[in-house]
């Protein structure tokens, strides 16, 4: 293991192989991540929480630090606890703080759940990140001017173009099949499982 990621050679520990060198989903699914995953990973979401926080310090300053410890607080903790906490990556004994692209840094408080997501899970992930993203909306309609519309369009546009890349780009290669946003091939997903029987049984129950 390197100080950043994951050795890319080394197979995850769920997984049955010794050597990833053979591996037939290695080019379908990310199971190791690099720095040029997480940088491509900020700069598509980056934008819309620039517009987001612009919107909002032009209405009033004071209301970014509530938003800003929302951030924190769902995306380094709720978010880790109901969704991150399914994925085989979170699963490494060795691993202190995660090492993915999405939440890169957040300490492993929790235990490892493999397996699908609860309903409760999916409605506190879901209301989670509803109130993070929607948070600066009311903000630019109070605030009247074409300033304010200009941004409320940018911000929306800012949050659909990162939603269609990372659907495309990151969610179509992930191995945490429990997101919701997840959306990796059911032909992937059963190689993926014959190769990690902790995962597949958890799938399975």
């Amino acid at each position: 293991m390197n100080k950043m990621f994951l050795d890319h050679k080394q197979p995850l520990s769920t997984c049955i192989d010794s050597d990833c060198e053979n591996c037939i989903v290695k080019k379908d699914l990310n199971c190791h991540f690099n720095l040029k995953q997480l940088i491509r990973f900020i700069a598509i979401v980056l934008p819309a929480a620039i517009i987001g926080g612009y919107g909002i310090f032009i209405f009033n300053p004071i209301y970014i630090i509530a938003w800003i410890p929302l951030f924190i607080i769902y995306f380094g903790f709720v978010e880790i606890r109901v969704m991150c906490s399914h994925c085989p990556h979170y699963a490494e004994p060795n691993l202190k703080s995660l090492k993915c692209w999405a939440n890169y840094g957040s300490p492993k408080l929790w235990k490892y759940r493999p397996g699908p997501m609860t309903v409760m899970e999916k409605f506190v992930f879901k209301t989670g990140a509803l109130i993070i993203f929607a948070y600066p909306i009311p903000f630019l309609f109070l605030k009247y001017g074409i300033q304010s519309y200009v941004l409320l369009g940018l911000y929306c546009i800012s949050i659909i173009v990162a939603l269609f890349l990372l659907k495309k780009y990151f969610c179509s290669h992930c191995i945490n099949f429990a997101c919701p946003l997840n959306n990796v091939d059911k032909e992937v997903r059963s190689k993926f499982f014959a190769k990690n029987q902790v995962v597949k049984d958890a799938w399975k129950q």
